[in-house]
């Protein structure tokens, strides 16, 4: 039974099965309604003619029998209505007079006689004188007038008979119509499933059609021309097919290609790099992925703007492309080509499908920095870039994408940090690293919060008494298990997870509240503190130093705010804006690291500085170094010119300090004058006498 329902099952699901199921159906019905219309018909026909053929024996019957009737010759009626009945195929058969006394009768069967009982019929005819008869049952009852030759009326016949012609016609007709009906079907049947395949044909192709539509196979047109509404619908789905075909390429470019250097994006690199490495690893290869971030783009792209930097993308994406399809023809090995993706910003990553060993990796990522190395040329500009490289090579260093390229953005931070422009193999002591920079970060966010740093001053002293002229405050942090840390320790954790705009405010609150107890004990202590760029370039910097000014009751000639040569010198036009209006108010401020940057001489005249510090850098080679010691009379020389204070730094022997005070140096600091100490210490530092002796010395 399953082969038959599942072979009615794969005819049902046929458009063109069903319609000629239906046609040959509705040529069965139609054929078998028409026999059965000629066959009732017929049958009509000949039940009349066995009734006029009956009806006329039963009266020529009558006419015989007129004599004996009228006579009451019982013993002939009795005999021919015997011999009558076989002839006329009656199943009973009867003579009345018309007294209604029987004259004879006869059955076809062994029923016994002399209990006759007249039927109605016969009783009716021989009171109305006339000819009856009725059909019931598929049985003809007559009765039929006997009149002599007189015309007088001297009896009736009675005879019934069962119409088995009729019913033998009438089964005749029957297998007559089904033999015609099956011929016709048989005939008919195969020229409709023609028809209707040729009519079902459209209706096909779209089924087609959207059978391949549902597969995501939409480059098609459907070529229906039968100028019906089929042919409408076709053109629809021609209409319709095209527009979604171009909606999900757009929605596959969307997905797949970054839109700025139509190279893949990042879900594109993370699947194509997930089925590569899967496959290294079960054929035993090699391949390597390289995590690549520009160095200096982001001074490109503020001053050139957005669009020029995104000109500037696409160039360096087309640029990395050329180089690795020069590596894979050079390579000659017909393997897979390489992928190279842009994840966003200025990070682009290279997928190397297979590669003999780490040589060949490292070969490509060095070409790769000798053609971003090249100068490109933007509105007329030439723009030099450096690109930081992390090597992750796989399946050593991961077998995944995420892992690949985590550990590929490890190794391009650690080349970035070794100065750029250079490539960095992935090592497991990255991931160490990683991971306790991760969990310093944390602890220091929370040292933030629990209130774990304080703040240490190193004094400035003068040059010509050494008396203490002012202090720099210095955050260290009281780390609960590692004990006190210097900045070294976390100020660069500080700056790359956002920290070091909230630590900077800290100080700046510590050290005013610190100052002003200071003077609240007679003591007067300048006290200068380091500005970072975060804090300095967020809205609101002058309002926040005059907020912690105020919230300490310090007067403004008490502070001092350092910021670098660096930053001084990206914005000076905001760093005037920014500055000014602390200054008016009696802060003062100072270029700290002076000498190491790019300043320029224009805006130096233009600067609201007060102090120059000139870099500790300087002051330790000067005794050595020729060099240095020009730059710092230079620095020294130019701020007598400009009339400003100069301090320099990191002032250790006393040769140092003899050399700068001849060359007219105003203040200093450094070990030979004090370590970084605490408040209290710094006060004691202030009052002792003992800081003349060390100047004397």
């Amino acid at each position: 039974m399953a082969p038959i329902r599942k072979a009615v099952s794969r005819v049902m699901r046929s458009l063109v099965m069903k319609f000629t199921l239906l046609t040959g159906a509705l040529i069965f019905a139609t054929t078998l309604m028409l026999m059965t219309l000629e066959s009732i018909s017929a049958q009509r026909e000949t039940r009349n003619l066995l009734i006029d053929r009956s009806v006329a024996s039963l009266q020529t019957t009558a006419s015989r029998l007129a004599n004996a009737v009228s006579e009451n010759n019982n013993g002939f009626v009795d005999l021919y209505v015997e011999e009558l009945i076989a002839s006329l195929g009656a199943s009973e058969m009867y003579v009345l007079n018309n007294r209604r006394e029987v004259l004879g009768e006869a059955y076809d069967d062994d029923r016994e006689q002399g209990r006759l009982r007249a039927a109605d019929m016969a009783v009716m005819a021989l009171g109305a004188g006339d000819l009856r008869y009725s059909v019931h049952d598929g049985f003809l009852e007559m009765a039929a007038p006997v009149y002599t030759a007189e015309r007088r009326l001297v009896g009736v016949v009675y005879a019934k008979r069962e119409l088995v012609e009729l019913v033998a016609s009438r089964n005749a007709a029957i297998q007559r119509q089904t033999l015609i009906a099956l011929f016709a079907l048989g005939i008919f049947l195969p020229l409709a499933a023609l028809i209707v395949g040729r009519a079902l044909k459209p209706v096909q192709t779209l089924t087609d059609a959207a059978r391949l539509a549902s597969s995501k196979n939409l480059d098609m047109r459907i070529n229906v021309k039968t100028g019906d509404e089929l042919e409408v619908l076709a053109n629809a789905f021609n209409r319709m097919f095209a527009r979604l075909d171009g909606n999900l390429k757009r929605i596959h470019r969307l997905a797949y290609v970054d839109l700025v250097t139509e190279l893949p994006n990042r879900e594109r690199f993370r699947k194509e790099t997930e089925r590569v490495a899967r496959k290294a690893l079960e054929e035993g290869t090699s391949g390597a992925v390289l995590f690549l971030d520009l160095d200096r783009f982001k001074r490109v792209n503020d001053s050139l703007g957005i669009g020029e930097g995104d000109r500037l993308l696409e160039m360096v994406g087309r640029r990395l492309s050329e180089v690795a399809r020069g590596c894979d023809m050079a390579s000659a090995s017909g393997e897979e080509p390489s992928m190279v993706a842009r994840l966003g910003g200025d990070e682009f990553t290279v997928l190397l499908p297979q590669i003999a060993d780490s040589a060949d990796a490292a070969r490509i990522a060095n070409k790769l920095v000798d053609a971003i190395r090249m100068p490109f040329e933007i509105s007329g500009h030439h723009v030099f870039l450096g690109v930081s490289i992390g090597v992750a090579v796989f399946p050593q260093d991961g077998a995944d994408p995420e892992t690949l390229m985590r550990h590929a953005d490890l190794a391009m931070a650690h080349a970035k940090r070794a100065g750029g422009s250079a490539a960095q193999f992935f090592e497991p002591t990255m991931n160490q690293s990683a991971f306790e920079r991760l969990v310093l970060e944390n602890e220091l966010r929370d040292a933030v919060q629990q209130d774990q740093l304080v703040v240490y001053y190193q004094p400035k002293v003068l040059m010509k008494d050494g008396t203490c002229a002012g202090a720099e405050a210095l955050v260290r942090w009281q780390h609960p298990t590692a004990g006190l840390l210097s900045p070294g320790a976390f100020i660069e954790a500080a700056e790359e997870c956002g920290l070091i705009g909230e630590i900077g405010d800290w100080v700046l609150r510590a050290a005013c509240r610190e100052a002003a107890s200071w003077r609240a004990r007679g003591l007067e202590i300048p006290v200068a503190v380091n500005v970072s760029a975060m804090q300095f370039e967020r809205e609101g910097f002058s309002d926040s130093v005059l907020d912690a000014l105020h919230a300490a009751n310090l007067p403004p000639h008490l502070l001092e705010l350092e910021l670098t040569e660096s930053i001084a010198m990206e914005n000076p036009e905001r760093v005037i804006e920014q500055v000014q209006p602390l200054r008016d108010r009696g802060v003062s401020f100072a270029i700290d690291d002076f000498g190491t940057g790019h300043s320029s001489l224009s805006y130096l005249t233009r600067m609201p500085f007060d102090v120059f510090k000139i870099d500790q850098s300087f002051v330790r080679d000067m005794a050595t170094d020729p060099h240095a010691r020009i730059v710092v009379e230079t620095i020294l020389a130019m701020a007598k010119s400009l009339k400003l204070e100069t301090v320099a730094e990191g002032v250790e022997t006393a040769e140092q300090m003899n050399m700068l005070r001849a060359q007219g140096a105003t203040l200093a600091q450094g070990f030979l004058f004090g370590r970084p100490m605490p408040g209290a210490d710094l006060v004691e530092f202030a009052t002792d006498s003992s800081a003349d002796r060390a100047v004397n010395e």
